[in-house]
This record gives C-alpha cells, sequence and structure tokens, in this order.
C-alpha cells in the first residue's frame, strides 16, 4: 500500500466510528520482517498524535495482529510498552485485514547489545531482567489471544521441528540438534506469560533506560526460561553482558532458581529457532513468496548460527 492509501484507510476508519481526524504517513519501517510498519501522525481535537501502525503481511497472516493487541492489552501498565490506540480484529475495515495502531514511544532500537557502550549496557541488561521477571508475574490467562488452531504444534520443540521437516534436508548439526533437544526436553514447567522475540532488537531505549518493549505477536503461554535465554543469544555479536550475574538477578527478582540445564536447553533451541528462520527466509525468497532482499540475505547468517549451535552443544561459550 501507498503511503496516502494507509493514511486514507486510518482516516476512513477512523470517520466511521465518529472520529473527525486527519491522518498522514511521517515515515516507513524498514526493519522487521514480519508485519508492515507506518509511521502516522494523528490531528484529532486540536492535538496531534504519532503513532504506528501495523498490519500483517501474507506470511505473518492475521493472528500476528490479534495476538500482538491481546499481549499489548495484558500487559498494559504492568511492563513498559506502546499504549494500545485503536485496533480491529476483523478484515471488513478499509486495509481488508486485522490492524492495529499504537503509541509511538520516543527513543531507539539498537541492533543488539553490541550496539551499547559501557555502563549504558549494562544498566540496561538489567532493566531488560527486571522487566522480564515483572512480565513472567503476569498470568498466561491474562492474554486473550485467538485460540490455537488444529494441528498447531502443542511445544515449541514440536513448532520449530515440524516446520523444519516442510524445508528438505538439513545440515547435520541441525538434525543432531533436533536429536538431543528431544532426548533432553525437560518436563513441563508453570506456565508464565512470555514475549517470544525478548531481545535488545525489540526495546526502545531512551535516556539511557529501556523505555518499551515492542514486538508482541509472538507472545503467549510458555516457559519463562526461553524468554531469558533468548534474551541474551549472540543473533549478530556476543552480548557482552555479564550473563551470570543477570540469570541471578532474574532468580532474584522471581523468586525461584533458575535451573542451568533448563536454561542451557533452551539456548540450543534458540540456535535451532535463529537457524529455521535463516533457512525459511531464503527459501521464501527462491520461491518468489517474497522479493525482500533482507531474506536472501540470511543465508550468509546460517553458517554463523550452525557454529554456534555446534559450540552450545558441546558446552562452549560464544565468543
Amino acid at each position: 500500500m501507498a503511503d496516502e492509501d494507509v493514511a486514507g484507510a486510518l482516516q476512513a476508519w477512523l470517520a466511521a466510528r465518529g472520529e473527525d481526524a486527519g491522518v498522514r504517513c511521517t515515515g516507513r519501517a524498514t526493519v522487521g520482517l514480519s508485519q508492515d510498519t507506518w509511521f502516522v501522525r494523528v490531528d484529532r481535537e486540536g492535538a496531534a498524535v504519532d503513532a504506528v501502525l501495523r498490519l500483517p503481511t501474507p506470511a505473518s497472516g492475521p493472528r500476528a495482529i490479534r495476538t500482538q493487541r491481546a499481549a499489548l492489552q495484558a500487559v498494559a501498565g504492568r511492563v513498559p510498552a506502546p499504549g494500545l490506540l485503536w485496533h480491529d480484529d476483523g478484515d471488513d475495515n478499509p486495509f481488508g485485514r486485522p490492524f492495529l495502531v499504537m503509541e509511538r514511544i520516543a527513543g531507539t532500537v539498537p541492533v543488539g547489545w553490541h550496539d551499547l557502550g559501557e555502563p549504558e549496557r549494562a544498566a540496561l541488561a538489567a532493566d531488560a531482567v527486571d522487566t522480564l521477571a515483572a512480565l513472567h508475574r503476569i498470568a498466561p490467562g491474562d492474554l486473550d489471544a485467538p485460540e490455537v488452531g488444529p494441528g498447531e504444534a502443542p511445544t515449541e520443540l514440536e513448532f520449530y521441528a515440524r516446520r523444519l521437516e516442510r524445508l528438505g534436508e538439513l545440515p547435520a548439526v541441525l538434525r543432531g540438534a533436533l536429536w538431543w533437544l528431544a532426548r533432553h526436553e525437560p518436563a513441563p514447567l508453570r506456565s508464565a506469560l512470555v514475549h517470544g522475540d525478548f531481545r535488545m532488537g525489540n526495546m526502545i531505549v531512551a535516556d539511557g533506560r529501556l523505555a518499551a518493549v515492542l514486538d508482541w505477536e509472538m507472545a503467549g503461554a510458555g516457559d519463562p526460561l526461553s524468554d531469558l535465554a533468548w534474551c541474551f543469544i549472540p543473533v549478530w555479536e556476543p552480548a557482552g553482558v555479564d550473563e551470570a550475574a543477570l540469570v541471578e538477578r532474574y532468580a532474584q527478582a522471581t523468586g525461584a532458581p533458575v535451573d542451568a540445564g533448563r536454561l542451557h536447553w533452551h539456548r540450543v533451541l534458540g540456535y535451532v529457532r535463529c537457524a529455521y528462520y535463516n533457512l525459511a527466509g531464503v527459501r521464501a525468497f527462491a520461491r518468489g513468496h517474497s522479493d525482500d532482499l533482507r531474506l536472501a540475505a540470511l543465508a550468509h547468517q546460517l553458517p554463523v548460527h550452525l557454529d554456534r549451535l555446534a559450540a552450545t552443544l558441546a558446552g562452549e561459550a560464544i565468543t
């Protein structure tokens, strides 16, 4: 959609609900692959509101928007996140698909921990762990998310294993990791509300502190240690933070010890996730399902993630 079409569609939707507002697009996000994101300014009742509008892509599907909407409602006032302004879960609207509009939080979004210098990095890592502990205190039942459809994987491991099976022959280290994960899968633990993609690239930083957590489309009920492991997995470069101290901080904040073996299992699964995103993205580009060159470039990340997966399986530190 062109900028003027996006602005016109939102303005028409607001008008149908009695909102006399003017809307214009001020930009479009160039990062993120799961949803289309525009920055908009809404003029209503003499005041201008800077906001972010999100639409699902064919790859993500409408459920991603509905889950994000439900998550923003569940965490409002409990963890730092953008406020939800307007939303429509259906497709009987000018966009023809679900959408949401949330407040735009001022600040920057570092790609990873390595983008930050000290002492800011240490302060933000502490903020992240404290925020994660607060999130995991929220009952997963507070997430009024869409029902899981028929055939959806009941566990995170099965979810990625099934999707990897569709990609054909897998690298040997990836097959070995799936075998190891299945043999060592920990017993179910208490379920918590988890973010699903909790990392620095999904956090807004302002004045050296964590201002908001973004991208809640993968939120759901799950093992809280999956978020903790993913938070410090070096998707790009090694995080450069004192992970042992941060894990202990998380344990103190939640009032429960962190099982090192369980955390290691989730770290291995984290690199399997990374490899899946690489393989699936490259395949989508190769088959013409997307013309986004960033998907093609994921082929260059795959060897790095497979190497880190092998090292993690062996119990080696990532440096």
